[in-house]
């Protein structure tokens, strides 16, 4: 796959989730919030509404939730784009290979550095700074691989992320959510 032509993305969460499926786990933890977070982007989000056992509100109306505002308050204001057609599946798989292709060019001494130092900055910050950080570290990864210049400087940040976001979340299986969210969010925005 030529990742230096204009390409269509797919949609950042599918394409997070190949990622992290095609790039395998090895903290067992890490594995199963990621089946979790999987599960959560499959449910059924065109349904309107879960009924609850009959409680009304004050206003007099029954209590009702839909399915994105349980899932916007799990995932941080992340809303699941899944699932999508076997083409749109196929594309994320390809790219999501040829961005950890891009990943394999960081040296592990570098990366294990990086992840260490911004584990420690996300376990001692508020949530709302953690894409301050996460940009910073992959800023400076991105200054240390001479490699990477061959390749579309937005699919190597975009590696640089998924792939510092996975080594972080292998430390600390529970930023999993939020670190998702974060990612999310960062490139959905552009």
């Amino acid at each position: 796959m030529d990742c230096n032509r204009n390409v269509n993305v797919p949609q950042c969460s599918l394409l997070l989730l190949s990622f992290f499926e095609q790039k395998g786990c090895q903290n067992s933890e890490l594995k199963s919030e990621l089946d979790t977070l999987d599960e959560l982007l499959k449910l059924p989000t065109n349904h309107t509404y879960i009924e609850s056992d009959g409680d009304l509100q004050t206003d007099g109306h029954s209590f009702s939730v839909t399915y994105r505002d349980l899932l916007h308050e799990l995932q941080n204001q992340v809303q699941p784009q899944l699932p999508v057609n076997a083409v749109e599946a196929q594309v994320a798989r390809d790219m999501a290979a040829e961005l950890i292709r891009i990943a394999d060019l960081l040296e592990q001494r570098v990366l294990s550095q990086a992840a260490e130092t911004l584990t420690k900055k996300l376990d001692t910050c508020p949530t709302q700074l953690w894409s301050t950080h996460l940009s910073e570290g992959v800023q400076g990864l991105l200054h240390q691989v001479a490699g990477a210049k061959e390749f579309k400087k937005e699919l190597v940040e975009m590696a640089f992320t998924f792939v510092l976001m996975k080594t972080v979340c292998e430390r600390m299986p529970g930023f999993l959510f939020k670190l998702y969210g974060t990612v999310v969010q960062y490139f959905g925005s552009r």
